[in-house]
């Protein structure tokens, strides 16, 4: 067995999300979706530790070379 540590998940209940309506333009579509996923990488972002956070912080301070 693996001594790897899995982190709690925190369920958003179907309730609070955006839910899709019938009908409508493409438009409205793409808002309704572009609000799922930001409440989904909301939900991804609590789930981060500090360590994981600081990590990526650092990445993102590293100069790049392209």
């Amino acid at each position: 067995m693996s001594d790897t540590k899995k982190k709690k998940k925190r369920i958003v209940p179907p309730e609070e999300l955006v839910h899709f309506s019938w009908g409508g333009r493409t438009q409205e579509w793409e808002e309704e979706a572009d609000q799922v996923m930001h409440t989904l990488q909301d939900q991804l972002e609590d789930q981060e530790t500090k360590e994981e956070i600081k990590k990526k912080i650092e990445y993102g301070k590293q100069k790049q070379y392209w």
